[in-house]
């Protein structure tokens, strides 16, 4: 019986690889390497095995399936030191089920349960413990908030798209441009974030890098919880620029 299992195994193993072709694709703009494998019969259709690399060190970003040009499957998300920070699955392009955001030190950050919409564990980082400016109207307070928003990824993988995306700006290192430019965005009441603007500018085009490196992390927000209301606050992240990046 056994024997039958995987004289199976390797037969839908062949018959996928048959049908598919492997692809190396280089993707400056977010600084990976992906590897993965399309229908021969039409090569704009992800299908079977997938992993991203990035491009200075050549370490394992993420890797997963996709079925039919969408994510399916097991996910895995690493930091750059290739330890896993977020684990879980998608079904037809959307993820379902447990997902789990880990730490740097491999302790738990977050879980939540996209199938029921539902939060099962949050331990906020020391830096979202502090004060947020709550956003209501044109007035703004900042208070102390009953829990803060809530980066659905896990704060690690928030750090890691970042990170692996950015560039020292040719024009700061020219003119050794160095500090930290602080990066501001609203969290609405939906879980929304928008007007993303600059809150310490050291200039030199770090400005705009920082910028474009948060936007990219993109992801999913939980709003953060005043008086047991979702509202909506400015959430600010500092990044550095220096010479030894």
């Amino acid at each position: 019986m056994k024997t039958i299992l995987l004289c199976m195994g390797l037969l839908n193993a062949f018959c996928v690889s048959a049908q598919t072709t492997r692809k190396v694709v280089d993707n400056e703009d977010l600084n990976i390497r992906e590897k993965y494998y399309v229908l021969k019969t039409d090569k704009q259709i992800k299908q079977g095995k997938y992993q991203a690399f990035s491009l200075f060190g050549d370490h394992l970003i993420c890797e997963g399936y996709y079925k039919n040009n969408l994510k399916d499957s097991l996910w895995t998300f690493y930091s750059l030191r290739e330890k896993q920070i977020e684990t879980g699955l998608y079904k037809d392009g959307e993820k379902t089920g447990i997902w789990k955001g880990v730490n740097a030190d491999g302790t738990l950050n977050v879980e939540y349960d996209f199938t029921n919409n539902t939060l099962m564990y949050f331990q906020p980082s020391t830096r979202d413990t502090g004060k947020f400016r709550v956003i209501n109207g044109a007035d703004t307070t900042k208070v102390y908030v009953d829990r803060p928003p809530i980066y659905l990824d896990g704060v690690e993988r928030f750090w890691a798209v970042m990170i692996t995306g950015m560039r020292y700006p040719i024009s700061a290192r020219t003119n050794a441009v160095q500090g930290k430019v602080i990066v501001a965005f609203t969290i609405n009441e939906r879980g929304e974030s928008s007007d993303y603007h600059i809150k310490h500018s050291i200039g030199a085009d770090c400005d705009q890098e920082a910028l474009k490196a948060i936007k990219r992390a993109g992801g999913y927000w939980l709003p953060a919880i005043l008086n047991g209301k979702q509202v909506a606050v400015e959430y600010q992240v500092p990044i550095s620029f220096t010479m030894g990046n």
